[in-house]
Parts: C-alpha cells; sequence; structure tokens
C-alpha cells in the first residue's frame, strides 16, 4: 500500500516551512534551490511557493543578490517563526524538505569548489545532524552522493575530517564496492 502525498498548500505553511529549511541549514538558500526542494514528492505546488517568496520578505526573510541570484535568508521574525511554528509543519514533509535541503546544499557547494569531496552537514532539533557528501569523479561531475544521519554535531565534524583527509580513497573504496 502506497503511502499518500502530503502537500502543503496553505501559504503561511509555505512560508514557515521555507524559514524552517534556511533555518536548519543555517545558510541562505536561493530561488532556484527553494523550488527544486519544495518540489522533490510534489510537497509544494510551484505557484504556491512563488505567491509565499513574493510575500515573504515583508517579514520573514530578506533577499541578497549574489552572482545574479536572489538568496533568502531568515529576519529575526523567520528566525521565531521557524523555531516555534516548524513543529506544525507535517512531520513527513519536513523532514523529506530537510534531507533534499542538504542535498540540494552540497551539490551546489561541489560545483562551487574543485575538491572531489563536499561535505555539509546541519544539526536536526533533536541533536542528530544530517550529512549530504558529494563525490566527484575526475572529470568533475557528481559520481556518488551520500546522506548519513549522526547522533551528534560531533559525530558529523569527526566523519567529515576523517573524510577530508582522504577523498580520494573514500572514492576508491566506493568504486570497489560498486563493481
Amino acid at each position: 500500500m502506497e503511502t499518500p502525498r502530503i502537500r502543503i498548500e496553505d501559504k503561511e505553511q509555505i512560508r514557515i516551512l521555507i524559514c524552517h529549511l534556511i533555518y536548519s541549514l543555517g545558510c541562505p538558500l536561493s530561488r532556484e534551490q527553494l523550488i527544486e526542494i519544495t518540489s522533490y514528492e510534489q510537497a509544494v505546488n510551484y505557484f504556491d511557493l512563488m505567491e509565499a517568496l513574493e510575500t515573504i520578505c515583508e517579514r520573514h526573510c530578506a533577499i541578497t543578490e549574489h552572482e545574479g541570484a536572489a538568496f533568502y535568508s531568515n529576519t529575526a521574525i523567520g528566525i521565531k517563526a521557524a523555531k516555534e511554528l516548524s513543529e506544525d509543519l507535517p512531520p513527513s514533509v519536513r523532514e523529506k524538505m530537510f534531507e533534499e535541503a542538504v542535498r540540494v546544499y552540497t551539490r551546489d557547494a561541489a560545483k562551487q569548489h574543485s575538491s572531489i569531496l563536499s561535505v555539509r552537514y546541519a544539526q536536526n532539533p533533536n541533536g542528530s545532524c544530517t550529512m549530504g557528501i558529494s563525490i566527484k569523479d575526475d572529470s568533475g561531475k557528481q559520481k556518488y552522493y551520500l546522506n548519513v544521519i549522526t547522533d551528534t554535531a560531533e559525530q558529523a565534524e569527526n566523519i567529515k575530517s576523517k573524510l577530508k583527509k582522504d577523498p580520494r580513497g573514500l572514492r576508491q573504496y566506493l568504486n570497489n564496492y560498486f563493481k
């Protein structure tokens, strides 16, 4: 039996979801990233998202331009909304959107750097961390993407530092494992 999809259609809930994603990641997100994240499993209708983004800047978010792209970051009211109201969002949507946000942010960060490895993590409200690990092939294209959950931020930081010491070793291990 297939689990029914839960969609968020209320504009206020969409604004809270946006604030939650930005707050949880701890970094601004671009309009394109927000579109990609919220369209995952059709959790938010594109037109509802656009309407929410148009009105979010009145109180919840500030927009900054970087290299021709609009990036959204939380204002004090947006942070408060993320902390106090995000629990009212459907848990399955909130969790899936957060995991997708980590994946998208990690992938985009990997594109900006010449390293073959990009590791980003964000702390969940319960203290655990969701890590996104992107590994490129020699041509610079993403070859593997791993999503890892740790119990603590200390464990996530430990994994990150070990992976940064030997990124080629991890890629070789994965290549051998999947042969």
